[in-house]
C-alpha cells in the first residue's frame, strides 16, 4: 500500500472516530465506545565508552486506542501509534528511518509523515480488527495480536508475531494481518485456526489445540510458516513448588527439503517464584538450533520488527535470570541478566520504576552489553533510557 493510500485510510479512520464521538455521549455511558491511551517521552543514550561519542535520541510516543462494542456479539478496534523521533541516532545508524517505517504486515499501515535528517514523525496503525462472538465461537479479522507464547522472554510457539524482549517500550507488541477462528469446546480448552499474510505476500497457516489436565495447560501447534517451513510444536504452563513452570518448543523444517535433516529446533523453559516479601525471581533458558543466525548480537535485534520465531536470539544456549522487588509502594527495582556462553556475551539490565501518581510513571532502564572474549569485532555497548509515561 502506497503512502497516499495509507494517509487516506488513516484520515478516514480518524473521521469515523470523530463522527462517532460526536453522538456517543449516551453510548459511552453504555460502554459502546472505549477510548484510552498514553503519552511517553523517552530519552536514549547509546555509547561504547563513556568518553567516546554518544548517540542520542528523544522519542515522544503517543498511543490512541479506540474500541467499538457494536453489540454483545460484534466489536472492533483501531489502535494508532504516533512517534516523533529526534537526535543523531538517525545518522548514527544507517537506514534507521526505514526501520522505523517498516511494517511486516500485508497492509502498509506505517508511514514517516515527516522524514528529515535529524527528526521524523511516524504514524502507524498496529491494531485494526473486527470480531464476532457467538457462544463458543469467536472469529476476528484484521490486524490483531495472536499470542501463542507460554514463556516470558523467548517464544518459539509465537509464530505469527514474535517480539524482542529488549523492545520494552512497545508493551502492546506487534500484530498480524490475519483471520483467526477460536472455538471453546470446554471451560479450559480451545481450538484455534489462524492465517496471516506478511509484507512479502507470504502466508502463514496454523492450528492450535490447548487443554488442561493435571492442573497444567498444554498446547499443540502445527502448520506452515511464510510458505517456507512446516512447523510443529507444543507448550505448557503450570506450577512446581508454588512457582510458575512453563515452556515451549517448535520444530521448523523447510517445505522443499522434507527428505533431509535441515530442520531447526527452538525450545525455551522458564520458572518464576514470588516470595511472601514480594521479592520476585525468574529464570529462563533458550536453545536455538538455528545455526544460520549470527553469532554476534546486532542492535537491530532490539526491534521487534526484526524478530521471527525461528530466529529469536543467537544460536545455541542462552540463559536469562531476573529479580525484582518493590522497595516501597511507589518505587520498584529490578535486575535482569542474559548470558550467551558460546560467545561469552552478557547483557545486564537494571530498571527502576517510580510511580509519581495513579497514571504517571517515571522509569530508568539500562541495557549494558559486555563481551568477555578477545574477538576484534566484538564491541561493548551501553543503552541508557529515561522515560516518563502518562496514561489516560
Amino acid at each position: 500500500m502506497k503512502k497516499p493510500v495509507f494517509i487516506v485510510l488513516l484520515w478516514l479512520t480518524l473521521l469515523i472516530i470523530v463522527q462517532t464521538q460526536a453522538y456517543s455521549q449516551d453510548s459511552i455511558k453504555q460502554h459502546h465506545i472505549v477510548f484510552n491511551g498514553y503519552l511517553k517521552d523517552m530519552q536514549t543514550a547509546i555509547f561504547s565508552d563513556f568518553h567516546a561519542d554518544w548517540i542520542n535520541a528523544n522519542l515522544i510516543h503517543n498511543r490512541l486506542n479506540f474500541k467499538w462494542l457494536v453489540s454483545p456479539s460484534i466489536a472492533g478496534s483501531v489502535e494508532i501509534r504516533n512517534r516523533f523521533l529526534s537526535g543523531n541516532i538517525l545518522t548514527g545508524f544507517s537506514d534507521y528511518n526505514e526501520q522505523m517505517e517498516k511494517d511486516p504486515g500485508f497492509l502498509q499501515l506505517s508511514a514517516n509523515i515527516i522524514d528529515e535528517k535529524t527528526y521524523l514523525l511516524n504514524v502507524a496503525i498496529d491494531r485494526l480488527w473486527f470480531a464476532y462472538t457467538a457462544e463458543k465461537l469467536q472469529v476476528s479479522v484484521g490486524r490483531q495480536r495472536i499470542n501463542w507464547g507460554q514463556t516470558f522472554v523467548w517464544n518459539p510457539n509465537d509464530i505469527f508475531n514474535s517480539y524482542s524482549y529488549f523492545d520494552f517500550d512497545y508493551e502492546e507488541r506487534p500484530g498480524s494481518d490475519a483471520v483467526r477462528v477460536q472455538y471453546y469446546p470446554g471451560a479450559t480448552s480451545v481450538i484455534e485456526f489462524a492465517a496471516k499474510i506478511n509484507d512479502q505476500k507470504k502466508t502463514t497457516l496454523a492450528g492450535l489445540y490447548r487443554f488442561n489436565t493435571l492442573n497444567y495447560d498444554f498446547q499443540i501447534i502445527g502448520g506452515m510458516v511464510d510458505q517456507n517451513d512446516f512447523v510443529i510444536g507444543s507448550g505448557w504452563s503450570g506450577q512446581i513448588v508454588k512457582g510458575g513452570f512453563r515452556g515451549e518448543a517448535s520444530y521448523f523444517h523447510p517445505i522443499r527439503k522434507m527428505s533431509d535433516t535441515t530442520g531447526i529446533l527452538l525450545a525455551s523453559v522458564g520458572y518464576d517464584y514470588s516470595f511472601k516479601s514480594s521479592l520476585f525471581i525468574q529464570c529462563e533458558v533458550l536453545y536455538s538450533g538455528n545455526k544460520q543466525s549470527s553469532n554476534d548480537f546486532s542492535p537491530r535485534q532490539i526491534s521487534s520488527s526484526n524478530q521471527d520465531a525461528k530466529n529469536l536470539f543467537l544460536p545455541d544456549y542462552t540463559i536469562f535470570s531476573a529479580v525484582s522487588y518493590p522497595l516501597n509502594p511507589i518505587l520498584n527495582g529490578s535486575l535482569a541478566g542474559i548470558y550467551h556462553p558460546k560467545s561469552n556475551l552478557l547483557f545486564i539490565i537494571p530498571t527502576v520504576n517510580i510511580s509519581l501518581s495513579s497514571n504517571i510513571e517515571l522509569s530508568f532502564t539500562g541495557q549494558l552489553l559486555r563481551y568477555f572474549s578477545s574477538k576484534a569485532d566484538n564491541t561493548d555497548l551501553n543503552f541508557i533510557y529515561a522515560r516518563i509515561k502518562g496514561s489516560f
